[in-house]
């Protein structure tokens, strides 16, 4: 808090007493209220910054926790998807993102409802005119699909956070999987185990979903290493025979290691007699659940990704952050290793 002249620190009332208003009305201007017209807020601030007043932190987060547990007897958060949810439901991916949604907002007292874009008309608009009329302030953007993607949800007049790279067109703050991260810890374990030349094997598509970070790690990874312990990543493109492919790269270049997204490159490898994980490990970049039971790899922690993004919402939730941001954010959440019969276990040193 800043102080006056006469060393005093300036309050709320000293604003509200200079503006001419009541000190509720000066709190929610200073919050950006939507109940404030923008006249008044952008007054009020100038009044403030004048004056050099600063909120009290410790004042301002007992609010925040006040406003928020206000809200956990009513409030519903929407979780707004553009694939039809019979499809996103069978995907291990959606429903691990979907058990976090839910732990993070029972966490925080709200209530969370899924609003299928397909069931107003696929208009967002409209969509976005029936959470105004429910009172709906919250919205988390999930589970569309490629031919979706264009859509743009109107984000004013709520507070909102993307999920991933779903609904990509629309820029609002987000939460990942740290993609670049999660390669640079599998490639870090498998080497750990032995291997000298492990190698990424992606779908090109996957690879672009994620802004290129799993290329961007492998080369990162092998920028300081000699050439003998390098090998080139195989990124598969859309509507090639992957397994012609990756048998066709595998032989020229012959890694000892795998990680893998989607491609079942242990079946690949069984068919040209190559042994999992006697001659070549073989680990996923994150699995299925039948992957994550049978293999090695990341588990990108995905549950953790889908809380951390109700977090996010409800911080903008209090402090009344709608819209657009300015700057959008992107928070990434680092995965975990987990041990599996495709690989060599690690032995500590003696």
């Amino acid at each position: 808090m800043s102080t006056s002249p006469n060393s005093f620190p300036v309050r709320m009332r000293d604003v509200a007493r200079v503006a001419g208003l009541s000190a509720a009305t000066v709190s929610r201007a200073l919050r950006d209220d939507p109940r404030i017209t923008e006249a008044t807020r952008l007054a009020v601030k100038a009044v403030a910054k004048q004056m050099g007043y600063r909120p009290h932190p410790l004042v301002q987060a007992l609010m925040v926790q006040r406003r928020q547990h206000k809200a956990r007897t009513f409030e519903t958060l929407a979780v707004v998807t553009s694939h039809p949810e019979v499809m996103w439901r069978k995907k291990d991916v959606c429903r691990w993102y979907l058990g976090g949604l839910e732990e993070g907002a029972a966490r925080h007292g709200y209530r969370l409802e899924v609003f299928p874009l397909d069931a107003h008309r696929d208009d967002p608009a409209r969509l976005a005119e029936v959470l105004r009329a429910r009172g709906i302030r919250g919205v988390i953007l999930a589970f569309s699909c490629d031919q979706t993607e264009a859509v743009e949800f109107p984000v004013d007049h709520f507070s909102v956070v993307g999920l991933s790279t779903y609904f990509s067109k629309t820029d609002v703050d987000r939460v990942h999987l740290n993609g670049f991260a999660n390669v640079k810890l599998a490639l870090r374990e498998l080497r750990r185990r032995g291997y000298g030349r492990p190698a990424l094997v992606v779908p090109e598509r996957n690879n672009a979903i994620v802004g290129g970070f799993w290329t961007a790690a492998v080369l990162e990874e092998q920028r300081q290493r000699p050439d003998a312990e390098c090998c080139p990543p195989l990124i598969v493109p859309d509507g090639t025979a992957a397994r012609s492919e990756f048998l066709r790269w595998f032989g020229a270049h012959r890694p000892d290691a795998i990680l893998a997204y989607k491609l079942p490159v242990a079946e690949y490898l069984s068919v040209i007699g190559v042994r999992v994980p006697h001659e070549v490990g073989v680990a996923h970049l994150f699995g299925t659940e039948a992957e994550r039971k049978n293999m090695a790899g990341i588990n990108g922690q995905l549950d953790q990704v889908g809380a951390a993004a109700v977090d996010l919402l409800v911080q903008k939730l209090g402090l009344n952050a709608e819209g657009r941001p300015v700057y959008p954010r992107d928070l990434f959440i680092t995965g975990t290793w987990a041990e599996g019969p495709t690989v060599r276990r690690f032995k500590e040193p003696v």
